[in-house]
């Protein structure tokens, strides 16, 4: 009888202990409570501006559990406040049966609302494979270069992304983005930039009028508080190139002869945001308004011009790399960037990528992936 009560003791135990880390439980307390915390506030109605502390309190938490309350759908509120009524009448009459029949409606709901995540994150998980599909794979680098990159999203899906898009001029365009926020919405405006710019080389293969051609179509696109920063590095065969960028985080250059390095950042505004006067309709001389604000957009867009010597190697990212944090909330910086080219320099582009990917993740340990994270290497190798 022992061996049998202490053999069902340990089934139930691994039961509920399966796959159990003691990293997942820190997350739990951590950040989903946080984060849960915080969606909630977002949609409680503000407390009231009681003087006594515990009036304010107990208005806060009522006020919170109403924000709860309302996320339901009106016929699982119902079953829920069944629930309540069931718990109340299981205390006051010290009844069994009460508290029998609330514990299986609150299971019921908790099975509902479980199956509703699941649902979704398959969902996510399909759209992620989507995106992922849309990211060039088996990049085939110019004659005399080396191409590596790498993406990773703080959620199921990201604002990140990356191209590289062969010219009729015969040059390569790298592109990089980063889409304003995280999550599904970022994700949707991150394809329409995507397939935009891949249409928009059809037009024009100067990066500058590329981002202004971008920007004019982006703007009045893209939701108040959405804009764009996208980096564009136009590489010749014979090492010159053009690299402009549009409120982008700084590229950073590897000078192989020097052994220093350069942060390539020309001026140029973040894109969707930045408009003027004349948007739509057409001036006196016929010729459509449109233009202007596109001339005046260019006018914040600089352009650096220079050349790649072989063994030179350049790092396009997005602000995610350098603002990794680690458990202790310390920032993986661009001097740890740096630390890993130098490193690592003489290598391929594709060992840098890895060298950087670990580097990266060694540094955050345990930590959650709060923002997108995405670079792309490219070395002269002749």
């Amino acid at each position: 009888m022992i061996k049998t009560t202490t053999q069902f003791l340990k089934d139930f135990y691994d039961l509920f202990t399966s796959g159990l880390t003691v990293n997942e439980i820190e997350r739990l307390i951590n950040v989903d409570t946080r984060d849960t915390y915080a969606f909630y506030i977002r949609h409680m109605k503000k407390p009231t501006e009681e003087r006594n502390r515990v009036v304010r309190f107990l208005v806060f938490c009522w006020n919170l559990f109403l924000a709860f309350l309302l996320k339901l759908t009106p016929a699982r509120r119902l079953f829920y406040a069944l629930a309540l009524v069931g718990l109340i009448f299981a205390l006051a009459q010290d009844s069994l049966t009460y508290a029998f029949y609330s514990f299986l409606i609150i299971n019921f709901l908790l099975a509902l609302e479980v199956a509703d995540k699941l649902i979704t994150r398959d969902e996510l998980v399909l759209a992620r494979d989507i995106q992922l599909s849309l990211l060039p794979t088996g990049i085939v680098p110019p004659p005399g270069y080396e191409i590596a990159a790498y993406s990773d999203v703080a959620k199921s899906v990201g604002g990140d992304y990356y191209d590289v898009l062969r010219l009729d001029d015969g040059s390569t365009l790298l592109v990089i983005g980063d889409v304003s926020g995280k999550g599904i919405s970022a994700a949707l405006y991150m394809v329409k930039v995507q397939t935009t710019l891949q249409l928009l080389i059809k037009e024009s293969m100067d990066p500058r009028e590329l981002l202004i051609r971008l920007n004019r179509y982006l703007y009045g696109h893209l939701k108040k508080s959405y804009f764009l920063t996208v980096a564009l590095a136009q590489i010749y065969p014979e090492g010159r190139f053009n690299y402009c960028r549009a409120g982008h985080t700084a590229a950073i250059l590897f000078d192989s002869r020097k052994g220093a390095f350069v942060r390539l950042q020309p001026h140029g505004a973040a894109l969707g945001i930045t408009s003027s006067e004349g948007d739509s309709g057409e001036n006196a001389a016929g010729q459509s308004a449109v233009s202007q604000p596109a001339r005046l957009y260019g006018e914040t867009l600089e352009i650096h011009s220079a050349s790649l010597e072989p063994g030179d190697v350049m790092l396009l990212f997005t602000d995610g790399v350098i603002d990794t944090v680690n458990t202790s909330q310390q920032e993986f910086g661009e001097r740890r960037v740096t630390d890993v080219l130098m490193r690592h320099h003489t290598s391929s582009a594709e060992t840098i990528k890895t060298a950087l990917v670990e580097e990266l993740a060694s540094f955050r340990s345990a930590a959650e992936l709060r923002d997108d994270t995405t670079f792309v290497v490219l070395k002269r190798t002749a």
